[in-house]
């Protein structure tokens, strides 16, 4: 896990968020193996489509990726709606 942390927050760095979006890295270091969680806090659906593109245009972030995916076991995407901030 220290390593997927330490790439990820390198990542991140790369790119320099300029506002545009909010990102945050969680982790959870109990049960049966180790979780780590990047939350991104976006405009709208579509507008993630441009964050995208603009980490793929990235070559640190493109190299930094590939060393993350060889101490990954796995992974998987789920998109959430806030329906309601107070």
């Amino acid at each position: 896990m220290k390593e997927a942390k330490t790439l990820w927050t390198e990542m991140i760095k790369a790119l320099k968020p300029d506002g545009d979006f909010k990102i945050r890295v969680l982790t959870d270091l109990t049960g049966p193996a180790y979780t780590l969680v990047m939350e991104l806090e976006l405009k709208d659906f579509n507008h993630m489509n441009l964050i995208h593109e603009k980490w793929k245009s990235n070559q640190r972030v493109a190299e930094l990726y590939q060393k993350f995916i060889v101490v990954c076991d796995s992974s998987e995407r789920i998109l959430y709606n806030l329906e309601f901030q107070d």
